[in-house]
């Protein structure tokens, strides 16, 4: 299945020129649109933390200025993605069956973002974030999170700077789980198309680096070649991969997302944490 229906979660911040990007590149072959989604942030949501003896002017005055900021910030999101598809040479394209050539358009929504970007990721192909390296529980990683645990969907995570190609050069991160096997059956769209596949497995206390060659002779049934690569190298499991990811020269890697509890993660530390820390490497991730 060819991604022909993509959301973008936007923020009007810097990082929205790569998620846009990524995302119209991965549209683009089937000619599909990307809907650039703004959750504006409520005003009724931040009062009763800020309210407590404040008189009614004042909290009239916070109000509209962030109203406001809501209105700067989806300005600035909408503005990305105008400059991103012309880039791209897309039109302006809202409503099915689309255009002849890859579109987007831009949307508002509100209300908590768990509910809003879950729901955004069960009705779509694909959908992309921006960078969330070495942000703590804003409104992106929180959304991120919400699509990857309960969208049942794929989702990619864009790096800091637009990427000039997406999917020529794939490797993918092997660890029988769960996780990776999802991730490897809603990546096929991508691999079956990309010039080069790369398999990587590492030996860990949970994980055996020599399955990763019954994964090659999975993508060989699907007339996709692939190379495998067992990873013995220093470090921890995350800086193995984004070596290995240099060293073939990959443009995107596919894994498996929070095989452990998020709590974990986040008082541990764990795999897909450090590699959303990681700013040069778009991912590919499923749940």
């Amino acid at each position: 299945m060819a991604f022909r229906k993509i959301t973008c979660f936007v923020t009007g911040g810097t990082r929205d020129a790569a998620a846009l990007t990524a995302a119209l590149l991965l549209a683009a072959p089937a000619k599909g649109n990307v809907e650039a989604l703004y959750l504006r942030a409520d005003p009724r949501d931040v009062m009763p933390m800020v309210g407590e003896g404040l008189s009614g002017a004042l909290i009239q005055d916070l109000m509209k200025s962030l109203e406001q900021e809501n209105r700067n910030h989806a300005t600035k999101a909408r503005d990305h993605l105008d400059r991103a598809l012309a880039a791209a040479g897309g039109v302006w394209c809202e409503r099915p069956p689309g255009s002849d050539r890859v579109s987007g358009f831009f949307a508002e929504a509100a209300g908590v973002t768990e509910d809003v970007m879950a729901a955004a990721a069960r009705l779509s192909d694909l959908t992309v974030f921006p960078s969330v390296a070495n942000e703590d529980r804003t409104a992106v990683l929180v959304g991120l999170e919400a699509a990857l645990l309960e969208g049942g969907r794929p989702l990619l995570v864009a790096p800091e700077t637009p990427p000039g190609m997406l999917g020529r050069v794939v490797a993918i991160a092997w660890n029988g789980r769960t996780q990776s096997a999802r991730a490897l059956a809603l990546a096929m769209p991508l691999l079956a198309g990309a010039d080069a596949v790369h398999v990587l497995g590492v030996d860990t206390m949970r994980t055996d680096a020599d399955d990763v060659a019954a994964v090659v002779d999975y993508l060989a049934w699907h007339n996709i070649p692939a190379q495998y690569h067992k990873l013995s190298g220093t470090g921890g499991v995350a800086q193995q991969l984004q070596d290995a990811c240099t060293a073939v020269g990959a443009d995107l890697l596919v894994m498996g997302g929070y095989g452990h509890s998020r709590l974990r993660e986040l008082i541990l530390g764990g795999v897909t944490r450090a590699m959303l820390n990681q700013t040069r490497l778009p991912l590919l991730l499923a749940h």
